[in-house]
């Protein structure tokens, strides 16, 4: 199902927790959060007017940025209630909220489905519990599994959201955290990695020399491998890396770590390159040309920013063409290599032994 979403901020409210690398103003871009009923059905009116209802598309209002389930009980069933009015009216299918793993229990979780909730996303970063307490997260991987067995008991979408590169963190345990994520079975995932933020505490430990971030090739690197695992365990990956705004793009907010705009462009373009070379390598050629065929929708991925995976392989291979071929009948996340003799294929399953 895809999602016309209509956000609804409410950064930091509900959770008393200082994590080392939250500073939800600049990394949402939202310093006022709509905490009013009344500007509630002010900003879905608004959305609604403005879009309307997209075919296709199921409507849904969702609250980001905070962790929901920790506001103040009434102020929780009044937004949900007023949220439910534009249920009631048909014109919104349903509620989104965003959480922690440890404000999740069966009570809250049916005042959630009764107001119309469908989708819950759980604040993981890690399962790794030593990353956990480096970061400041203020619960376990316990508490993870706990709120995802209660959420799992009613009828609602489960996305879990991670963070590659917390205080800690290696190759090693990122992957372990995938691998755990893969076998509890949620319905999406999001994965950000760690940014040093502007004003947060991590951006202190950063500058006494006391956390070094992933370079932006290390983070393609490792999110590259997540991917293809979760590819490859049919669980979508709904967003790599954060999404651009005005203030996160300001000079000064970011300041260290693997942010690009396009995250996910590079991370898909990886995964491309990889698997050209698994094919270039089984292949036996000895014309100066290589001709690949892929899907329009993954031509972008393959050849890279810049046709930058293009110039790699011309360079590696001494090659002085590279020609890609769009065709229709070549499945999404394939790639072809065309000799005169014959065609080699490989999918992203093939990237993980």
């Amino acid at each position: 199902m895809r999602y016309f979403i209509i956000p609804i901020f409410v950064p930091h409210l509900g959770c008393p927790h200082q994590c080392i690398f939250c500073n939800q103003r600049n990394i949402t871009g939202v310093s006022d959060p709509a905490t009013t009923p009344n500007l509630l059905e002010e900003t879905v009116s608004l959305y609604l007017e403005t879009w309307g209802k997209k075919d296709g598309f199921k409507t849904q209002i969702a609250f980001y940025g905070g962790s929901f389930t920790g506001l103040d009980l009434e102020l929780q069933k009044s937004l949900l209630s007023r949220a439910h009015n534009f249920i009631s009216r048909g014109e919104v299918s349903s509620i989104r909220i965003s959480t922690r793993p440890d404000y999740i229990d069966s009570e809250i979780v049916s005042l959630l489905e009764d107001y119309g909730v469908d989708t819950v996303e759980l604040g993981v970063q890690s399962m790794a519990d030593r990353v956990l307490t480096l970061s400041g997260r203020g619960h376990t991987s316990a508490d993870v599994e706990m709120a995802v067995e209660t959420i799992k008991g009613y009828d609602l979408e489960l996305g879990l959201q991670i963070m590659p590169g917390l205080p800690g963190d290696t190759p090693d345990l990122i992957m372990n955290t995938v691998d755990k994520i893969i076998k509890i079975g949620p319905d999406f995932v999001r994965i950000y990695p760690t940014l040093v933020i502007k004003d947060t505490p991590l951006e202190k430990l950063y500058l006494r020399g006391g956390f070094l971030p992933m370079t932006l090739d290390e983070a393609v690197s490792i999110c590259k491998n997540a991917l293809v695992k979760f590819k490859i365990a049919d669980i979508p990956v709904i967003r790599l890396g954060l999404q651009s705004t005005p203030e996160l793009e300001r000079q000064g907010t970011i300041i260290a770590g693997p942010y690009h705009p396009s995250f996910r462009h590079l991370v898909e373009s990886a995964i491309f390159f990889d698997m050209a070379e698994r094919l270039i390598e089984k292949s036996p050629l000895y014309d100066e040309r290589l001709t690949f065929r892929v899907t329009s929708e993954d031509y972008s991925y393959f050849c890279g920013q810049k046709n930058g995976n293009i110039a790699k392989l011309k360079e590696r291979y001494k090659k002085k063409d590279i020609k890609v071929i769009r065709e229709m009948d070549v499945k999404k996340g394939t790639l072809e290599l065309v000799t005169d003799s014959s065609t080699f294929c490989i999918d992203h399953r093939k990237l993980i032994n």
